[in-house]
C-alpha cells in the first residue's frame, strides 16, 4: 500500500511518497527451530545459526590456504543491482579503513544491474545464450568482470580467491510453500553460479552468500515480499545440499554438485544475513525503514547502502573465515 504523506510550513512545502510495510515474517536467525509455511529457519541445520563443527573446519582450513599470488589476491563481488550498491558502499569503506589488508588484498566490484540470478549461471556463454530471460546483447557476466576490472588492474581470473555473492531473480510469482516456487528456482541458480563461479576461478577457495534486504515496500513487482524473505531458504537450502554432499550424501536435486574437495566448487557459507521485519527490530537490533530505500522501494538509497556495508564490513573484519580481510 502507498500512502502520500504531505508536510506543510505555511503552506504546502514538501511532498513526500512513504511506502507502508507490507510483509511480516520472522527473519531466518530468530526464527530457529520454528517454521515458516512448514520449513525449519535458522541461517543453518536444525534451526542454528552456528555453522556445523564439520562445514566450519573445512572453511578454515580453505580460509588458511588464501594466499598472494603474483603478489595479489582478489575478493570480488558477483551479483545483480542491489549487490553492486551494496558492495559499492562497502569497498569506499574497506579502502579507508586501516583495518583492512591493503596490501595483498584487491577488493573488486563486480555485480552488475540486471545481472540477476540466471545472468551469473553460466561460465562462458551469454546470459541468453544460457536460456535466460535476458536480452542477446548481455554479454557473459565473467568475461566482463576479467575485461572491465581485473585486466585494466593488472589482475587475472585465477588471482580471484574469495566471493561475495547476493542475488536474486526478478520478477517472482509463485511463492512457497508450493513445489513449483521460485525459491526452487533460485537456490537452482545458486548452485549453478557457485559451478560456475569455481570454473571461471581456479583458485577460488571461499563463497559467502547474503540474500538480499527486506522488500516489504516494493513498489514495483522486480523482487517484492515474500520473494525476498523465501530466497533466504534458497541460499539455507544451498549451503545445507553441500554440507550434506561432503558428509557423504548424494548430490542434491536442485543445487547440484558442490563438492569442494574435488574442485567442482568452492566451500560456502552465510554471509551477513540482511533480511528483518521492516520497523520491527531483529533480534540484534537491525531493521529497514521506507526512508531507506529508492522511490521503487526495492534498491536501497545512500542510507540503506551504508547500512548492509556496515553489516559487510563487521562481518568480514570479525568472521574467523576472512582473516585474509584484515590488516
Amino acid at each position: 500500500m502507498r500512502k502520500l504523506v504531505r508536510i506543510g510550513i505555511a503552506g504546502w512545502l514538501l511532498a513526500a511518497a512513504v511506502w507502508a510495510q507490507s510483509f511480516e515474517a520472522t527473519p531466518l536467525n530468530d526464527l530457529g527451530a520454528g517454521k515458516y509455511k512448514g520449513f525449519q529457519g535458522g541461517l543453518y541445520e536444525n534451526g542454528s545459526n552456528t555453522l556445523p563443527s564439520d562445514h566450519n573446519q573445512d572453511g578454515l582450513a580453505a580460509s588458511a590456504q588464501i594466499k598472494p599470488i603474483r603478489g595479489k589476491f582478489v575478493f570480488l563481488s558477483i551479483g545483480m543491482s542491489n549487490a553492486q550498491m551494496e558492495f559499492s558502499a562497502f569497498k569506499q569503506m574497506a579502502d579507508n579503513d586501516n583495518r583492512v589488508n591493503h596490501s595483498t588484498m584487491v577488493v573488486i566490484n563486480g555485480a552488475r544491474g540486471s545481472s540477476s540470478g540466471c545472468a551469473w549461471t553460466s561460465a562462458h556463454q551469454t546470459p541468453y545464450e544460457a536460456g535466460c530471460n535476458k536480452p542477446p546483447t548481455l554479454t557473459n557476466q565473467y568475461d566482463k568482470v576479467r575485461d572491465e576490472w581485473l585486466k585494466p588492474a593488472g589482475l587475472a581470473e585465477d588471482q580471484v580467491e574469495a566471493i561475495w555473492m547476493l542475488n536474486a531473480d526478478p520478477r517472482p510469482k509463485i511463492s512457497l510453500p508450493s513445489s513449483s516456487a521460485d525459491a526452487y528456482d533460485y537456490e537452482r541458480y545458486v548452485g549453478e553460479t557457485i559451478r560456475a563461479a569455481r570454473a571461471r576461478y581456479p583458485n577460488l577457495k571461499l563463497m559467502f552468500i547474503s540474500s538480499r534486504i527486506y522488500a516489504g515496500y516494493a513498489a514495483v513487482p522486480l523482487n517484492p515480499e515474500p520473494y525476498a524473505y523465501e530466497y533466504g531458504f534458497s541460499v539455507k537450502w544451498a549451503i545445507q545440499a553441500q554440507i550434506d554432499q561432503m558428509r557423504g550424501g548424494k548430490i542434491d536435486a536442485i543445487a547440484g554438485d558442490l563438492d569442494y574437495k574435488k574442485g567442482v566448487a568452492p566451500w560456502i557459507a552465510w554471509g551477513p544475513y540482511l533480511w528483518a521485519d521492516g520497523t520491527r527490530p531483529r533480534s540484534d537490533g537491525l531493521t529497514w525503514a521506507a526512508n531507506e530505500y529508492m522511490p521503487d522501494g526495492t534498491h536501497p538509497n545512500h542510507r540503506g547502502q551504508d547500512k548492509v556495508a556496515q553489516q559487510l564490513m563487521s562481518f568480514f573484519l570479525n568472521s574467523p573465515h576472512t582473516t585474509w580481510f584484515k590488516k
